[in-house]
């Protein structure tokens, strides 16, 4: 009773103490996850106010991974997780247009498309991914499994399977809802035709004299701050950043084996063809791991196919071994473990049966008396039929049939199976001629950086990220350390930092990072590399600013060449009447080109030359055009002849090309940048993915 009367004495003190303890254990976890309280939950990213849930998020990258894999495809992981995220964005956008507009698919328009006249398309893509005839059995054979003896693990794999290309197929018939929507609304008229016929139907012959800004000394054009100014705030719309964004210099050092290391290796390989040469067989390599063997057998007609293989063989005895190429860290060794002739090829006949042994055995007896290949292989017994199928008896994949065939007469049709129920026909239609076959074990070996070399790598980079703490010490000290660094621009959006694979940490640092820190070093063994990043800049106000270097560097260019363009005018304008003179004056040559205004590159005057094409476009024949600016030069010009010769005026053509171009057809190609507009994108994926 006592210590009861103790405890009830104390509750004040107990409550206090267990709520300061959930209080830490919140707010802990707070600043641990950064995804609780008032963090980001479980939204992976936010469109215009719509969430995009992790959960979902993580479930569509599983199956892009197994996809990716099924394909063969090794995508880095940080890359394949933005493409989803992407994906999904624009699946959100597409969604409420579609919302907004009051698009629907009715139940009989997707049965029809699934299972019914229109299913022709859904029928190709499970014939091809499941291997039933049409679409109509693989539903049968997902919610009936029992009729078709599944387990209920398997009926549901293809349930799911089935939902999901349902999901599909609907939002494929929205998106055709959509373009037929606006597919008889942005169409031409016969004005836009017939203008974007004219743009392209004229080709004007010019002759032209030319003097380019970089004829100019650069030092002699003074480009101050107000100048750059002024073009940035006329052309800033040009500079719109869809996101934050961070500007980097990174260093990375490729982990690759140092001279020791290379020679090392070589050390390896000639203590290797040493062994080889000296023991039978392959029993040289039993204590040497690092070199991988490939046993093969090899007719001549395969081996002349390989000019350095074949130059080794032409040398080499039986029981020998040789290096057969170098390249780079890589060797290749062989070694000749037998000669002979052999039949290497045959042409096979084979047929599986799914009957009775009495069965199987009247069908060979059939075939053996005549009756025809073809007539046989449509029987229902016969599951699977091949004629004249080449077999290759080196292949080790055709192992068992060799074994098979191999005392078997040419001609002769025979079930090797005894079994009581199925079995397979074969027939030796064809045994090639003997060849010159080698018994041949071939041998590679590569050369990996050492456990010191790689610590020597690391301990180097982090040396000199201890000694250079600031952005601005991190690039000016880079070149004298020996490393050289490289820029990239990095945002919420961006997986990877410039184009290295397995980056994403490096990338997830500086998006938390302050203006002018450097990271720790990044990278291992399995990523090839060791990374380090300095952050230089932030821009988060909409733009990128005119402080950026390349920014900075092309709007002083611009600058400079309105300046060079200025006093070039000054000096040419009105100083000759024809283009023969004006070259004269500008000390340069007279050259020719043809121009026509839907032109995107000018042979001899460059791209994007728009003022110039238009000038072209509008002149007369045989009229003197200028002294005018173009990007990189002053030009003068004069159509010398102007073809409109070629294709006829077809309103139909040209309006499908219209429709093409800038259309309908325009407007798809570019969706999703049209739904997102100026809508708002937040990308939380790094708070998730460190």
């Amino acid at each position: 009773m006592a210590t009861l009367e103790k405890i009830r004495s104390k509750s004040a003190l107990l409550l206090i103490i267990v709520g300061a303890g959930l209080l830490a254990f919140i707010i802990g976890d707070f600043f641990t996850s950064g995804r609780t309280l008032f963090g980001t939950g479980t939204t992976i990213a936010k469109v215009d106010g719509t969430k995009i849930d992790i959960q979902e998020f993580q479930r569509r990258v599983q199956e892009a991974s197994q996809q990716a894999q099924n394909q063969s495809q090794r995508m880095d992981n940080a890359v394949l997780q933005q493409q989803v995220l992407n994906a999904m964005i624009a699946e959100k956008l597409f969604d409420q247009e579609i919302k907004d507009l009051g698009l629907t698919v009715t139940d009989q328009e997707l049965t029809d498309m699934m299972v019914g006249k229109n299913s022709q398309y859904v029928d190709r893509m499970v014939q091809q991914q499941l291997g039933v005839p049409d679409a109509k059995t693989a539903h049968d054979m997902a919610f009936n499994p029992t009729k078709y003896g599944m387990q209920q693990a398997q009926a549901q794999q293809l349930q799911a399977y089935w939902l999901d290309l349902e999901k599909s197929v609907e939002r494929m018939l929205l998106q055709q809802k959509f373009q037929n929507l606006f597919a008889g609304t942005l169409v031409a008229n016969e004005l836009d035709a017939k203008a974007l016929y004219d743009d392209n139907a004229a080709t004007a012959h010019i002759i032209y004299a030319k003097k380019d800004f970089s004829s100019l000394k650069d030092e002699d054009f003074e480009v101050s701050e107000s100048d750059i100014n002024a073009i940035y705030n006329k052309e800033k719309n040009r500079y719109i950043l869809s996101e934050p964004s961070r500007v980097v210099n990174y260093i990375a050092v490729n982990i690759v084996p140092s001279e020791a290391d290379m020679l090392a290796g070589q050390k390896k390989v000639e203590d290797a063809l040493a062994a080889l040469n000296s023991t039978p067989e392959l029993q040289g390599l039993a204590d040497m791991p690092e070199f991988v063997v490939d046993r093969r057998k090899m007719t001549q007609t395969d081996v002349d196919k390989q000019a350095r293989l074949k130059a080794a063989l032409d040398s080499m005895s039986v029981g020998r071994a040789a290096l057969v190429s170098k390249i780079g860290n890589d060797y290749t060794l062989a070694k000749l473990l037998g000669k002979s002739q052999e039949v290497a090829d045959v042409k096979i006949d084979f047929m599986a049966i799914q009957g009775s042994k009495a069965q199987v055995d009247s069908l060979v007896g059939a075939l053996n008396s005549g009756v025809a290949f073809d007539s046989i292989a449509a029987s229902p017994l016969v599951a699977q039929s091949q004629k004249d199928m080449e077999v290759s008896l080196l292949d080790a994949n055709f192992g068992p049939v060799k074994e098979i065939i191999a005392d078997r007469a040419t001609g002769v049709y025979f079930t090797p199976d005894t079994i009581a129920e199925g079995g397979r026909i074969f027939r030796v239609s064809e045994r090639k001629a003997p060849v010159t076959v080698y018994d041949l074990a071939s041998v590679t070996f590569t050369t990996e950086p050492s456990n010191a070399t790689v610590n020597e790598l690391d301990a180097a980079l982090r040396k000199y990220v201890d000694e250079n703490k600031t952005a601005q010490e991190f690039a000016d000290n880079a070149q004298e350390a020996g490393y050289t660094t490289f820029p990239a621009t990095v945002s919420a959006s961006t997986p990877i930092i410039g184009n290295l694979n397995d980056s994403h940490s490096a990338v997830a640092w500086v998006m938390d990072a302050k203006k002018g820190q450097v990271s720790p070093v990044y990278g291992d063994v399995q990523t090839g590399r060791f990374l380090a990043v300095a952050l230089n800049d932030i821009y988060d106000d909409g733009y990128v600013p005119a402080r950026d270097n390349q920014l900075h560097a092309m709007l002083t260019n611009e600058a400079r060449n309105e300046k060079k363009a200025a006093k070039l005018l000054a000096d040419y304008e009105g100083k000759a009447k024809d283009v023969a003179g004006y070259a004269s004056v500008m000390n340069v040559s007279v050259d020719t080109t043809t121009v026509n205004f839907g032109q995107y590159m000018v042979p001899g005057l460059g791209m994007n030359e728009s003022a110039v094409q238009g000038k072209i476009a509008n002149a007369q024949k045989g009229a003197l055009v200028g002294p005018m600016k173009a990007n990189n030069s002053v030009i003068v010009l004069q159509v010398t002849e102007l073809d409109k010769e070629g294709r006829p005026y077809d309103f139909q053509e040209s309006s499908l090309r219209y429709n093409q171009q800038r259309g309908a057809g325009r407007m798809m190609n570019v969706l999703d940048r049209i739904l997102l507009g100026n809508k708002e994108v937040t990308n939380n994926i790094n708070a998730f993915y460190k």
